[in-house]
């Protein structure tokens, strides 16, 4: 009888009407904001997948008061990808780094091109339409990370964080290695 009466509300609660639907579902990607605001000092500030000229890249924030060294950091497009993470210091563990800081409210831009011979900040892996960004700590933490996804024919857009260094991510005009803009692409 219990069986019953529970498959009997079932029936009932899905004869209500449709369901409500979040933003996520359904919508125009461009429409939504993706990823989670900001709560690290270092944080993904801005992703440019489809540049019209040059490189993917990865913009970095430090928008803490205090210099961050940045051998304590990795950033990756693959957790699970050991040949995917980018040293941000010159020297990854366990070799010995000399001490490579960012300044309290500097920007860092990372290009994801994949051609390491290109000398630093040139990270092994380039950015898909959907794909993501992490940082992550030499202790295998976590830092910040973006999984994104591209609104379609987006070309020469980034996801940047509005306002800058403490938002959701949206489409804008790129503004590598400065503040993101405030107008929003939806």
């Amino acid at each position: 009888m219990t069986r019953f009466l529970c498959l009997a509300l079932l029936c009932v609660a899905a004869c209500e009407g449709p369901a409500e639907i979040g933003p996520d579902a359904g919508s125009e990607v461009s429409e939504v904001g993706q990823g989670s605001p900001a709560r690290g000092a270092l944080v993904v500030n801005e992703v440019l997948a489809r540049p019209e000229s040059g490189p993917d890249s990865i913009e970095l924030f430090n928008r803490s008061d205090a210099a961050i060294d940045l051998c304590d950091y990795f950033v990756s497009d693959s957790l699970d990808r050991l040949d995917h993470y980018y040293h941000l210091g010159d020297a990854p563990p366990p070799q010995e780094c000399q001490p490579k800081t960012l300044a309290a409210g500097d920007y860092l831009v990372v290009f994801a091109d994949d051609d390491a011979a290109a000398g630093s900040l040139h990270a092994p892996f380039k950015l898909g339409d959907a794909d993501q960004v992490h940082i992550v700590s030499t202790r295998g933490e976590t830092i910040d990370s973006l999984i994104y996804l591209l609104p379609a024919g987006s070309k020469g857009e980034s996801l940047a964080r509005q306002p800058s260094g403490e938002g959701l991510f949206w489409i804008s005009a790129p503004s590598l290695g400065s503040a993101n803009p405030e107008e929003l692409r939806p």
